[in-house]
């Protein structure tokens, strides 16, 4: 979808807007790695805090409880009879949430128009660093961490591990609230479906739910952590401006009651269809003029106008007939 010509002009001038220009690709590979440097800044400011990150998943645990949430353990209960889908599972979470993540800036950056990228990396970036204030206010472990509940770390087990080796250096093992797996997914999943025009878009949204199933079973989450990533994507929705290339939802329309300025303006009328419209309007209103017997009592007028359009035309019915004064009540 692409921004509409003239769009961004002066009032009261036409023609087409200049295109906007792509962003630099040195300055998004920039942007790339300071938001991959404040992550491991993220994951420095919570070290140390391993006791506050148990008792807090204690105290999630709980609530799930509370809140009748399905448990999570036995949904790992029931995978264990397919060591080869747990397997599966750990590469998915792996080998998928940054190269997919990557794969859609680039596409975006080559394919899509610069303003759907660039509210596509504000979303990223806006969302991430929203999680991340989560992250250190809230330090969480996750439930392969809770073991006397029956959770089996399945990447220690089965392989392969995200916290093992060079990556354990990166990966932030108590930055379980929020998801970002489950928050990065459901974001691209958004923005493919609302700006894509392809019909075969719908097959990104299997990502987001392979993701949570993925996420659940390995024990790396709770449910709640892709509940409270998926409000948090909402928020970041409402407070990251939308461009008018990108066709707003019905949530959209149902909180902020805004539409994209195209749609706002008026949209000229071809000048044939203007032609069959007064051909018509003339046919209706001479059959009218040129009738032979017309009704008693009835005053036809027909009025044109200097232009095609507007023709109006008026018919005055004759008046209602008075009772006879013996039939009154």
């Amino acid at each position: 979808m692409t921004l509409g010509a003239g769009e961004g002009a002066p009032a009261g001038t036409t023609g087409a807007r200049r295109p906007t220009p792509r962003p630099a690709l040195l300055r998004e590979v920039v942007l790339l790695v300071t938001l991959f440097l404040a992550y491991r800044l993220g994951r420095l400011a919570i070290t140390g805090h391993d006791d506050l990150a148990i008792a807090n998943a204690w105290r999630v645990w709980d609530v799930e409880r509370l809140l009748r949430l399905p448990d999570e353990e036995t949904l790992q209960d029931w995978a264990l009879q397919w060591p080869d889908l747990l397997k599966a599972a750990n590469w998915y979470y792996v080998g998928v949430h940054f190269p997919v993540t990557l794969a859609f800036l680039a596409w975006g950056w080559l394919r899509r128009p610069p303003a759907e990228y660039r509210w596509a990396r504000r979303l990223i970036i806006t969302l991430t660093a929203f999680a991340m204030l989560l992250h250190v206010a809230m330090p969480l472990a996750p439930p392969r961490m809770l073991m006397s509940l029956g959770f089996l770390d399945t990447m220690a087990v089965f392989g392969p591990s995200a916290y093992g080796g060079g990556a354990a250096t990166v990966a932030n093992q108590f930055a379980a609230m929020p998801s970002l797996h489950v928050g990065w997914a459901l974001l691209i999943a958004l923005v493919v479906v609302r700006t894509a025009k392809s019909r075969w878009r719908w097959i990104v949204v299997a990502h987001p739910v392979i993701t949570t199933l993925v996420v659940v079973v390995t024990a790396n989450h709770y449910w709640v952590d892709a509940v409270v990533v998926a409000l948090l994507l909402g928020l970041v929705l409402l407070v990251t401006p939308r461009p008018a290339a990108v066709p707003p939802s019905n949530l959209w329309l149902r909180v902020t009651g805004r539409y994209p300025a195209r749609d706002l303006e008026p949209q000229p009328v071809p000048a044939q269809a203007q032609d069959s419209v007064q051909a018509m309007v003339t046919r209706k209103t001479g059959s009218l003029v040129g009738s032979s017997e017309p009704d008693s009592g009835s005053t036809v007028r027909a009025t044109e106008s200097s232009g095609p359009i507007p023709v109006t035309t008026s018919v005055t019915s004759p008046p209602r007939p008075r009772m006879p004064a013996d039939c009154e009540s």
